[in-house]
């Protein structure tokens, strides 16, 4: 028997129940597109989701959620403005990220934003060709700048109009873009570009300040000639002035050249 059963022993082989991931296209009930790898679970591995409003995320994906490195692509235009959001995810959640634009300027929420700020208030394009005079100065870093119908606002992606709240399109004013959030709201009127431009005025915001170095140095010594000290006591001594004796005598001071000479006495020869 158990010789039979050695005989006919069967062998377990382990085998994966995962179905071999494919790539394929999937159109969703909400008009988003997925194009990508499969799982047993829905999307897994590297795919790309497009959103209902245009939106695109390239990455990794886990059992039907974004899942691990990816990005999200903002094109207003493809031929003008595009926008990334590179980041990291968990399970749907974005745990990181950073803001790439179109001329490859970063923002990241944790360092200092320095472009187009104090004390450098460039444009990209200034960077590239310079600062032009007055009169043909750069409005906008896009070139040529938009031109921004009475009473909207210049977003960067679109036409801000403060009364219906939302966002349009810049070849069209009857698309509406986005509708932004109150903060949002706030910050455009803010900050954008308007087209009635009215004159600021002085803006103390922008002035450069200055301040006294926290090291101080010590003081310098004064120079020598203010730091003399006259010996000679400001109250009049007439025996100092006195003239001493034989000061000026001629008999004491004679020179050389008339100091006479004593004659000289010779011993007569025997």
């Amino acid at each position: 028997m158990h010789n039979f059963s050695e005989k006919h022993k069967e062998v377990c082989r382990a085998s994966s129940i995962d179905p071999p991931v494919t790539k394929s296209s999937k159109k969703f009930k909400t008009t988003s597109r997925y194009e990508g790898e499969w799982g047993p679970f829905g999307m897994t591995g590297y795919g790309e989701y497009t959103f209902p409003n245009g939106v695109v995320y390239k990455g990794e994906f886990e059992q039907g959620m974004f899942h691990g490195t990816g990005e999200l692509v903002y094109e207003t235009d493809p031929t003008e403005y595009r926008a990334v959001i590179r980041g990291q995810w968990e399970n749907g959640i974005m745990t990181s990220r950073a803001l790439h634009f179109s001329d490859t300027l970063e923002y990241n929420e944790h360092s200092k934003w320095t472009y187009c700020n104090q004390p450098d208030r460039r444009f990209d394009i200034e960077y590239v060709k310079g600062v032009q005079p007055a009169g043909k100065s750069y409005m906008t870093a896009r070139q040529p700048s938009i031109e921004i119908p009475p009473g909207y606002y210049d977003t960067g992606d679109g036409l801000y109009n403060p009364k219906t709240k939302v966002i349009y399109s810049y070849k069209d004013l009857c698309t509406i873009r986005r509708a932004p959030s109150l903060r949002e709201q706030r910050w455009i009127v803010e900050n954008c570009r308007v087209a009635d431009v009215k004159p600021l005025g002085p803006r103390p915001d922008l002035y450069e300040t200055y301040k006294q170095p926290s090291l101080l140095l010590a003081q310098p010594p004064p120079p020598p000639a203010t730091s003399f000290t006259s010996r000679r006591s400001s109250h009049f001594d007439i025996g100092q002035h006195k003239a001493l004796r034989d000061f000026y005598n001629p008999t004491k001071l004679r020179s050389p050249s008339v100091e006479r000479v004593p004659p000289r006495k010779f011993r007569p020869a025997n």
